[in-house]
C-alpha cells in the first residue's frame, strides 16, 4: 500500500516551468556600495549597523552589518541618490552626506565613517522603549510574550488564550475568530502534533522561552494551502548577540497543585559560526475536572440520563532540547543543521462516576470507572538547510531536507464496578486493558528561489515533496477474569497510513510608491493510501487542486492605507482525526477518528484599515465546504453510548469585524485593545438532526502597561468573549481579569515577574450541545487560576547580529501529525 512513488510527470512539469521562469529573468545594470567604519582613534568598528536610504523621500532600501576590519558592502544598488546611517551602543549616530550612483558596474567606495563615543558608560543607558504586548503589522498581529508581565510564568497554551481572536475550546481545540484548522506553527516549523497532544506540548512550553507569537489570518501562496483558519507561529527566544551570551530562567506556580520548570538558553556568534541550542524542563501538575449531564430522547420523549464526573489528575514532565549550527561557507553561501528533541512522560489517574437516571429523572443504578496510565511520547527531528545569494544580482535560493520521527508507547488500565440504586454492587467488575504502539516518520524537501527583478517587482518559486507513514497498533484486552486475559476484536485495531504531497508555487509582487500588488498560485497534489488491518477497511485518495492567492495595498495618505486579499485554502484531515482507534473515559463515552473524512475547502476575503499607523480595522468573510467539525453525538445503533469524533458539514460561511486600537493614557500607561464582531453559519446533516444555525459573537480583549519608576513596572488586562454557536454546541459567556508586576534588577541583566492568572476563576468552558435524539450540559474546571514567580537572568554579550529563520520543508505534515493516544 505504499505510496513512494512520484508522479514524475506532475513534478516534471512544476521543474520545467519554475525554469522558464528564472531563465527569462535578465539582470538588473546596478553597482556594488563598499566601505569602511572607524572609530575616533582610527580602530575597525564590528558589528556597527549600516542603514541605506534613497533620496528625496528618504526610503529605507537595506540594512548591513561592518566586519571585524570595519568593512561593509550593499550589492547590487539601483542607479540614484542615497545617504547612509550608521549606529552602534555607545556610540553617536552617524549620517553620511548624500551621494549618487551612476549606471556603472564597477564598486562605488564611501569615504570612511567615524563614530564618536556618546560619553555614556552602558551602565548608564537605561532602555525606555518597549515592544507593545500587541503589535498589527500589514499582514499579522504579533503578540510580544517577552513584552507581557502577565505571561510570565504561564504556559504557551495559557498565553495563546489571552491573544486577540484566540480561542481555545473546553477540549484544547484552537480556533481563531471562531475558525478551525488552525495551523500551529514553532519557529517557522508546522508542529508534529494535534488536538490533545499539541495541547498537552503547549501547556507544558514556558511563556519564557517564548519571545512572540505572530497571528496570521491569511497566508500567501508561498505557505502550504493548509490552514483556513491562518496560522499561528510561535516564534523561540534566540540569543543573537556576537561573542558567546544566553539566559537562564526559573519559575514556579501554585495553582491547587504546584507547577516549576528551569530553562537555559545559549548562543555562541563568530564571523562564520554560529552555535546555539536551548534546553527546557518543566513539571506541571494539574487536574480536569468535568462535570456532564446527558439526556437521551426518542421520539422527542426522554428515556434515561447520565449525571457525570470525570476527575483527572496530570502530572506532566516535559523535557525539550534544541541545538543548532550555521557556518558561513563564503560572503553568499550559509549552510546549517538543527536538532530538535523531546521526551514527555504523563501518568494520568482519572476517577469518573455516574448517576443512571430513568425517563422520569428516577436513579436506578450507578457505575464508577478508574483509569491509570503511563504514556511516554518521545520525539526527534532532523533540519539541514542551505541559503545562497548570487553574488551578481540579489537573487536567493534556499534549500531544506527534513526528517522527524514521532513515536509513542501507552498502557491503559480500566476498572468499572457497578451498583444498583441503593449502593450495592450488582455485577462483576469489568477490568480493560490497553497497550497502544505507534509510530509517525516524516521525510521533506523544499526549494524556495526569490529573483527581485527590479528594485520595486520581486518574484519567487518553489517546489515541494514530502512522505508520511503511519503505523498504529491499538490492543484491547477483557482482564475481567484473573489470569486469563482476552483480546477484544471490536475495540482494538491495527491502522496504517502513508501518504504523499507534490507542490509548487510562483508568486509575484510589485511596488509603486503608494500602489503594492502581490499574486500568487500554489498547485498541489496528494496522493494517500489508508488501511485497517482490523477488518480490512482501506480507502486511496488522489487529487490535485490550484490555491491561488491576491494582495492589494494603497497608502492614502501617511495617515490611512487599505488592503484587500482574496484566497483559496483547504485544510487535509490530521492523522489523528482519520484513526478509528478508540479513546475510552468509561464504558458509555469514548473519542475515535474518522477514516472516512474527506479534505475542506475554504475561500477566504480580507479588506482592511490603518489609521495613522496605529488604529487598524479589518472585515473578513468566509465559506468552507465539506467542513471538518467535531461532534459529540450518540452512536448509531448502541445503547445510550456517545461518542466524540469528526465529520464532514456541508459548509460554513464565516464573517468577521476586528479592530486593534493601542491608546497611551499620559507618559506611564500604555492600552491595547482589541475588538472583534465574528459569526459562522453551519450547515449540515448528523445524527438525524438538520443544522442551520449560528449566531454573532463578541470578543473585547484589553491589556494595560503601567510604569511605575524605580525599575517597576505593572500589567492588568481583561477579556470577554459572548457567547458562541459552534456547530451543534452552544458554548456559553467567558471572561476573566489578570494582572502582575515585574522588578528590574542587577543592571537590567535579571527580571523578576509576579502574576495572577484569571483572579475570579471565570473562564471556565461550558456550553450545551442538542441533537434531535440527544442533549448534553458540560462545565470543565480547571486551574487557571494560578499565582506565578519567575526569574529570568540574561549574560554574555550582546552586541546584536541578528540570526537567519529556520523553516524546514516539513511543515504542513508535522502541523497534521498527531500522537495516536489523542
Amino acid at each position: 500500500m505504499k505510496v513512494y512513488v512520484y508522479n514524475f510527470n506532475l513534478m516534471r512539469t512544476l521543474w520545467i516551468c519554475a525554469g522558464l521562469l528564472i531563465g527569462m529573468m535578465t539582470p538588473i545594470h546596478a553597482t556594488n556600495i563598499t566601505g569602511i567604519v572607524n572609530d575616533s582613534l582610527g580602530q575597525p568598528v564590528d558589528a556597527a549597523t549600516i542603514n541605506l536610504f534613497r533620496l528625496p523621500d528618504s526610503t529605507f532600501v537595506k540594512t548591513e552589518l561592518s566586519d571585524v576590519d570595519g568593512k561593509f558592502e550593499f550589492v547590487e544598488i539601483q542607479p540614484g541618490s542615497y545617504f547612509v546611517r550608521v549606529q552602534l551602543l555607545g556610540f553617536r549616530e552617524f549620517k553620511s552626506a548624500a551621494f549618487n550612483l551612476a549606471d556603472q558596474s564597477t564598486p562605488v567606495t564611501l569615504p570612511a565613517f567615524v563614530l564618536q563615543t556618546s560619553g555614556l558608560q552602558l551602565d548608564e543607558i537605561s532602555v525606555v522603549a518597549a515592544k507593545p504586548f500587541i503589535e498589527r503589522r500589514a499582514d499579522r498581529l504579533i503578540v510580544n510574550v517577552e513584552s507581557s508581565i502577565l505571561a510570565s510564568g504561564a504556559s504557551a497554551l495559557d498565553v495563546l488564550e489571552r491573544s486577540p481572536g484566540v480561542v481555545v475550546s473546553s477540549d484544547d481545540a484552537i480556533s481563531i475568530r471562531g475558525r478551525s484548522g488552525v495551523i500551529i506553527m514553532i519557529d517557522g516549523k508546522i508542529t508534529p502534533l494535534a488536538g490533545q497532544a499539541l495541547a498537552n506540548y503547549l501547556r507544558n512550553l514556558p511563556s519564557g522561552s517564548i519571545d512572540r507569537i505572530e497571528i496570521i489570518t491569511n497566508p500567501s501562496a508561498k505557505y502550504d494551502a493548509a490552514g483556513n483558519a491562518g496560522i499561528i507561529d510561535i516564534r523561540l527566544r534566540k540569543e543573537t548577540g556576537l561573542g558567546t551570551n544566553g539566559s537562564w530562567s526559573v519559575n514556579y506556580a501554585q495553582g491547587v497543585y504546584p507547577k516549576g520548570g528551569v530553562g537555559l538558553n545559549l548562543n555562541h556568534r563568530s564571523r562564520k559560526f554560529n552555535l546555539y541550542g536551548s534546553y527546557n524542563y518543566n513539571y506541571r501538575k494539574g487536574f480536569n475536572d468535568l462535570r456532564l449531564y446527558r439526556v437521551f430522547l426518542e421520539d422527542g420523549e426522554r428515556t434515561g440520563a447520565y449525571d457525570q464526573k470525570n476527575y483527572l489528575v496530570a502530572p506532566f514532565h516535559f523535557n525539550s532540547v534544541r541545538a543548532g549550527v550555521d557556518y558561513q561557507l563564503s560572503a553568499q553561501t550559509v549552510v546549517g543543521v538543527l536538532f530538535n528533541g523531546s521526551l514527555n512522560t504523563y501518568r494520568p489517574d482519572v476517577q469518573n462516576s455516574s448517576r443512571v437516571e430513568d425517563g422520569l429523572g428516577e436513579t436506578i443504578s450507578f457505575f464508577r470507572t478508574t483509569n491509570k496510565g503511563n504514556d511516554v511520547w518521545p520525539s526527534y527531528a532532523l533540519n539541514g538547510n542551505l541559503r545562497h545569494t548570487f553574488p551578481d544580482s540579489k537573487q536567493e535560493l534556499t534549500v531544506d531536507v527534513d526528517f522527524a520521527r514521532y513515536w509513542n508507547e501507552t498502557d491503559q488500565l480500566f476498572t468499572t464496578r457497578y451498583f444498583d440504586a441503593t449502593g450495592m454492587e450488582n455485577l462483576p467488575p469489568y477490568l480493560l486493558s490497553g497497550d497502544m504502539q505507534g509510530n509517525l516518520e516524516i521525510r521533506a524537501v523544499k526549494a524556495d528561489y526569490v529573483y527581485p527583478v527590479s528594485e520595486s517587482f520581486r518574484m519567487e518559486v518553489g517546489v515541494k515533496s514530502s512522505l508520511v507513514s503511519a503505523d498504529n497498533n491499538l490492543l484491547f484486552f477483557d482482564e475481567s477474569e484473573i489470569g486469563n486475559p482476552i483480546l477484544d476484536t471490536t475495540i482494538s485495531n491495527h491502522f496504517l497510513y502513508d501518504e504523499q504531497i507534490n507542490a509548487a508555487y510562483c508568486n509575484l509582487s510589485q511596488n509603486w510608491s503608494k500602489l503594492s500588488v502581490q499574486g500568487g498560485l500554489r498547485v498541489e497534489q496528494t496522493l494517500a493510501d489508508g488501511l485497517q488491518l482490523s477488518d480490512g477497511y482501506s480507502f486511496r485518495r488522489n487529487y490535485i487542486n490550484m490555491f491561488p492567492s491576491v494582495f492589494l495595498n494603497y497608502n492614502f495618505s501617511e495617515k490611512y492605507s487599505m488592503g484587500v486579499n482574496v484566497s483559496r485554502r483547504l485544510d487535509r484531515p490530521s492523522y489523528q482525526q482519520l484513526n478509528p482507534f478508540k479513546f475510552f473515559l468509561d464504558p458509555s463515552t469514548f473519542r475515535a477518528g474518522n477514516p472516512f473524512l474527506n479534505p475542506q475547502f475554504t475561500w477566504a476575503f480580507e479588506w482592511n484599515h490603518t489609521f495613522l499607523q496605529r488604529f487598524t480595522a479589518s472585515l473578513s468573510f468566509s465559506r468552507t465546504t465539506d467542513n471538518i467539525t467535531e461532534v459529540i453525538a450518540p452512536v448509531e445503533g448502541l445503547d445510550r453510548v456517545t461518542i466524540q469524533t469528526h465529520e464532514n458539514l456541508a459548509e460554513v460561511d464565516y464573517i468577521a469585524f476586528n479592530s486593534s486600537m493601542p491608546i497611551p493614557i499620559g507618559k506611564k500607561i500604555n492600552s491595547q485593545n482589541h475588538i472583534s464582531l465574528y459569526g459562522g453559519r453551519y450547515r449540515g446533516d448528523y445524527a438525524q438532526t438538520q443544522l442551520n444555525n449560528g449566531n454573532v459573537v463578541f470578543d473585547v480583549r484589553s491589556n494595560n502597561t503601567l510604569m511605575l519608576g524605580g525599575d517597576w513596572s505593572a500589567e492588568f488586562n481583561a477579556w470577554y468573549h459572548s457567547r458562541e454557536q459552534y456547530a451543534f454546541m452552544n458554548i456559553k459567556p467567558r471572561w476573566g481579569v489578570g494582572a502582575g508586576i515585574q522588578k528590574s534588577m542587577f543592571n537590567k541583566q535579571g527580571t523578576l515577574r509576579l502574576v495572577m492568572s484569571d483572579i475570579f476563576w471565570t473562564t471556565l468552558p461550558s456550553a450545551f450541545i442538542r441533537y434531535r435524539d440527544y442533549e448534553e450540559n458540560f462545565v470543565v474546571y480547571r486551574e487557571t487560576r494560578q499565582v506565578s514567580l519567575t526569574y529570568t537572568h540574561r549574560f554574555g554579550e550582546n552586541r546584536v547580529a541578528p540570526s537567519r529563520r529556520r523553516a524546514g520543508g516539513a511543515e504542513d505534515e508535522k502541523r497534521r501529525a498527531a500522537s495516536p493516544i489523542g
